[in-house]
């Protein structure tokens, strides 16, 4: 009986930790009709801080779209050598594949030939 009283208590014992352990939810206010969830007039100025985080945000948006057209003039100038010599390859390698094309134009018609041929000695052997 003990037994069974102890491995209850064991068992139990982690739950009750969680138990003791939850908190109460936080309710975070409705957000406002301007993207940031400002209460405009509620502790604050709040068309003053929206017109801050506004100007905030299309500075922000100056910035980085400045940072990327610096970046990507960085990597063209870094890249260029490498593009070029790309370009050259790819040139040299369709020529190529131009003169295989040429070599190679008659392939599939003296295959389907030689087909045909094979086909008609053979109905005139098998007679």
């Amino acid at each position: 009986m003990k037994f069974k009283t102890l491995l209850l208590v064991i068992l139990l014992l982690p739950l009750l930790m969680r138990i003791s352990y939850a908190q109460t939810q936080t309710i975070s206010p409705d957000m406002q009709n301007n993207g940031f969830g400002i209460e405009l007039e509620q502790f604050y100025p709040g068309s003053l801080v929206l017109e801050l985080l506004e100007a905030a945000e299309t500075e922000i948006d100056e910035v980085v779209y400045e940072a990327f057209n610096e970046g990507y003039k960085a990597a063209t100038l870094r890249y260029a050598p490498e593009l070029a010599a790309l370009k050259i390859r790819e040139s040299a390698l369709l020529t190529e594949l131009e003169r295989e094309r040429k070599l190679n134009r008659f392939f599939m018609p003296a295959v389907g030939l030689s087909f045909a041929g094979g086909l008609l000695l053979h109905s005139f052997i098998s007679r």
